[in-house]
């Protein structure tokens, strides 16, 4: 006893020293990040470190800072003037960073997004809708919004927003407790009609003016649509719903959800405490048949940064293949990276993969697919855009809902 005790006061001593060594380097000589929890394996940082003075001759040490929502960015750079290097937020908030002069420019020196071959056309292509010269972003992960649904509560396919919307499934319902993300699923689904009729490029332009449109009669439809989900019942979830639905303890049939939460819950993964379990598959992932989004989550050079330097390397580092994998398969997403893209496409459709090779073949097909969404789902999907002066209706239907 007394000897692990010593083991464990040694452990609390090293962490402390850490602690205290990371307290006292320089600024300069720090490398701060804003983003998502859960969304990059820390243990890279160390070799980045080490990769940086091998390229540079310079000393960094990074520090991760995360946040619960992408409007959390916006607050920290705009009112706060936060000290950050490296923001991580989704498409539309980039949009608006670089539209109020809030991010820098990329050191095309160091990375070059648009150097051929380093990212998948797809996704370069998606970030031009808020980053147009390429100039500013450098795309981290990918995904899509759509539907989880358990199939042993459903018994049957789910391909429509009529699952979270209609009353089929009332009170086994859960919407996720975002402003975006619930006012662009009631959207699709109010416009369902419509957009069910369409095809190809018009459908897409169609469900791309969805996620724009912010007049006063879509926004009162969009309330309504919410007023009377959250009037069934539902529940209100942004993180815990996926954990629960993968455990089996939760009531809840039908679910809006991220492409990588719910990649995440389906094959083993950690839960909230960091214990392993096992996947869950009964769950299943669609982007229903009238549309849903594509989004892009990159990091951007904040205005306020210090280590800019060290911000233009680290990008760089991310986009080697090894890192863009290990990142991917830590945060159950997958980077736009092409290289490593290929290498995890490559390795999902193995038939001797361990984690698929026992998986029903249509599971596994919808699995692959969720996770490298094919041409003919892109092409039913928008990107989310900055509201602009339609923000604030927006915001003010949100809170009378909430």
């Amino acid at each position: 006893m007394k000897r692990i005790i010593g083991i464990l006061l040694v452990i609390v001593m090293l962490a402390a020293l850490a602690a205290t060594a990371f307290a006292c380097t320089p600024r300069e000589n720090k490398l701060k990040l804003y983003m998502p929890g859960e969304y990059i394996d820390e243990e890279i940082f160390d070799a980045f470190e080490d990769w940086y003075k091998e390229q540079t001759g310079k000393t960094v040490k990074v520090e991760i800072e995360t946040f619960d929502t992408v409007e959390q960015v916006q607050r920290a750079v705009e009112e706060n003037k936060a000290d950050y290097d490296l923001l991580c937020p989704s498409d539309y908030m980039i949009e608006y960073l670089i539209a109020k002069n809030l991010v820098q420019k990329v050191d095309k020196n160091v990375i070059d997004v648009t150097a051929n071959g380093l990212f998948k056309a797809q996704y370069l292509d998606t970030s031009r809708a808020f980053d147009p010269t390429l100039e500013y972003a450098v795309p981290y992960m990918y995904g899509t919004l759509g539907l989880v649904y358990d199939r042993s509560k459903t018994n049957k396919a789910i391909t429509s927003w009529d699952a979270l919307f209609g009353d089929e499934f009332k009170g086994h319902r859960s919407v996720k407790d975002s402003i975006r993300d619930a006012y662009a699923a009631a959207c699709l689904y109010n416009a369902g009609s419509s957009l069910r009729a369409l095809e190809g490029a018009a459908k897409k332009a169609a469900v791309q003016a969805v996620f724009e449109d912010t007049s006063v009669s879509t926004v009162a439809a969009a309330k309504n649509a919410l007023l009377a989900v959250s009037a069934g019942g539902a529940e209100w979830d942004v993180d815990n719903i996926k954990f629960e639905m993968a455990a089996g303890t939760s009531e809840v049939a039908v679910a809006l959800m991220w492409s990588c939460d719910a990649g995440y819950v389906m094959n083993d993964y950690e839960d909230a405490n960091g214990e392993e379990q096992e996947g869950n598959r009964n769950l299943w992932y669609v982007v229903p048949d009238e549309g849903g989004n594509v989004y892009i989550d990159a990091f951007v050079i904040s205005k306020y940064a210090v280590n800019v330097d060290a911000a233009n390397w680290f990008l760089k580092f991310l986009c080697l293949e090894e890192t863009a994998v290990t990142n991917s398969e830590y945060a159950g997403a997958i980077s736009p990276v092409a290289a490593a893209y290929d290498a995890l496409y490559a390795d999902y459709n193995d038939p001797e993969n361990e984690m698929l090779k026992d998986a029903d073949p249509a599971w596994r097909a919808m699995f692959i697919e969720t996770m490298f969404p094919s041409a003919e789902t892109l092409n039913r999907c928008g990107v989310m855009k900055d509201f602009g002066d339609g923000k604030s209706a927006v915001a003010t239907m949100w809170s009378s809902i909430q």
